[in-house]
Formats: C-alpha cells, structure tokens, sequence
C-alpha cells in the first residue's frame, strides 16, 4: 500500500531539519526614553512648594519636613532623611543654623542651593529666611537657573513659570508696602521672632527681640528682659502678641495667658508651610491675620 505525506511533510524530510522560528520579528521604531523628572529634595516645605511653581512637571519634589508643629532647631535626623537628601539632583537648605544638621547630606548631591548664603545671612540675623520675601526671590532665580540647565529641560518653559511666580511674590511684596504705609514702627511683642523680617516689611517692630532670640535658642531670657515683656504686655504697650506653634514652654503659656486676660490679640505665626498651601497663600493668609488684628478691616 503506497502512504502519501503531506506536500510540507515531505519537503522538510527532502531538506532536513527545520528551524521553527526563523520569521523576522517586525521592526519597531526605536524610542527615546523619556527623561525623568529633576528630583529635588528640600529641608523645608516652603522651599519645595517654590520650586515645584518653577518647576512644574519637571521636577518631583520631596521636603523632609513637612509637618507643622516640628522645629528643626532641635531635630535629629534619620537615616532615611540622610539618603532621601543623598539622592537628590538639587538639594535645598535653609543654613543660617536653622537645618545646618542637612548640610554634610548634601556632600555629593550635584546642585546644591543654601539660601544663607544666597540672603547674605549673619550671624545673629533672623533665620527664617523662607518668610523673607526678597530671600525667597532670589532662591527662585537660582533655582531656576539651575534646573534650566538640566538635561531635558525646557529654559523658555522654566522662565515662564519662573515670571508667573514672581508676579505672585510682587502681589505680596505690594500688600507689605500697602501695610507698611498705614502704619509706622507699629510695636508688637513675639515669643519667638519667626517671620519677623516679614512683619518689619508690613511696619510692625518687635520690642521684646532679645526674649523673643532667647526663646528661639532655647536659652533663659534674662530677668529684665522678662520683665520688659511683661510690662509690654499687662499694659497693652504692644499691638498684638505674636506666638509660634512649634515653641512651646510654661513661661510661653503663662505669657499667652496673660495677653489673653488683658485682651491683646494673640497671632500664631508657624514656621512650616501648611499642606495643600502655597508659599504666596500662607504668607497673604499671615497678612490678613496680623491686619486683623491691628484692626484695619481687611478680609
């Protein structure tokens, strides 16, 4: 009986073995990767929420602290803050003994911005340079600078939004200006002085900033200085008493309780930006409670 084979049957015994993958496979276009976002990592809230304005979608942000009530002075740092900051392309710190504690971090980061040194910061100056509206300008110029000249970025779109921030921080330095206007040297007392380059800018002066630097570096205030306060306060010499949520002590309470009972307003000034805000929102949201409380009617 004669079998017939089927026609590719027979060809591959005529021919030998045959290989089963010898189709070409189809030829995609070969794709550039797609560069990933610059990695800044910053100290303090603030100074991310003002590079990520100028940043956009170039940048991913992460600021190691970013809860309110913490006070850098005093915190010791963690392993994962060390590598965090390690890791960064730019790296943001406040100095001015502030968070100086990040600075050995940032020994092999690529960019490395120190806004002390930026604001021409002394020794004895206020270290809360994140509430110092000309500090925060130039930060921003720098940075824009130097994220302009990363691989990828777009310096036209950097300089766009960088000139969309600084039209907001000309809305707050124009409501200083406004504020400053109506009042001259207004005197005001504050337990701790953050902010306070912010308030002399809206005409305020604090009068008991020998207490309030004690305070800030966690020394004893001297007995006059004390007393000064005191005196400031039971007899209404000062406008308002401006407080910080991260200070905290018996002698800070008992100076609150005493403003309260002769009813001078209490104004709580932090020192973290607050989730969900922008930099220029806090700072108009600390704008309209100090003008509430000289009483200028401001909504």
């Amino acid at each position: 009986m004669m079998r017939f084979f089927p026609a590719f049957l027979l060809a591959a015994l005529i021919s030998g073995p045959v290989a089963l993958a010898q189709t070409e496979p189809a030829q995609v276009p070969a794709l550039s990767p797609a560069l990933s976002p610059v990695r800044v990592v910053c100290v303090e809230a603030a100074w991310c929420d003002v590079a990520a304005q100028i940043g956009g979608a170039d940048v991913q942000t992460q600021a190691l602290l970013a809860t309110p009530g913490i006070d850098p002075h005093d915190l010791t740092p963690s392993p994962s803050m060390a590598r965090a900051m390690a890791g960064a392309t730019i790296a943001v710190v406040n100095g001015a003994t502030y968070d100086d504690w990040a600075l050995p971090f940032t020994a092999s980061v690529p960019e490395r911005i120190v806004v002390a040194s930026l604001a021409g910061w002394r020794p004895g100056d206020n270290p809360h340079l994140f509430l110092d509206p000309v500090a925060v300008g130039k930060v921003a110029q720098v940075f824009a600078d130097r994220l302009s000249h990363q691989p990828g970025i777009s310096a036209p779109a950097v300089a766009e939004r960088l000139a969309a921030f600084r039209k907001e921080l000309e809305g707050v330095t124009a409501r200083l200006a406004a504020m400053k206007a109506r009042h001259d040297a207004v005197p005001v007392a504050a337990v701790e002085p953050v902010g306070e380059t912010l308030l002399r800018d809206a005409g305020l002066a604090v009068v008991d900033e020998n207490f309030a630097l004690a305070i800030m570096n966690h020394a004893e205030p001297s007995p006059r200085d004390v007393a000064q306060v005191d005196m400031l306060v039971d007899g209404r010499k000062v406008r308002m008493l401006m407080t910080n949520p991260a200070i905290h002590s018996p002698q800070i309470d008992r100076l609150v309780d005493r403003a309260q009972a002769v009813g001078l307003p209490v104004v709580v000034i932090g020192e973290t930006l607050p989730p969900g805000q922008s930099w220029q929102g806090w700072v108009h949201g600390i704008l309209q409670t100090v003008e509430q409380a000289l009483g200028d009617g401001e909504k």
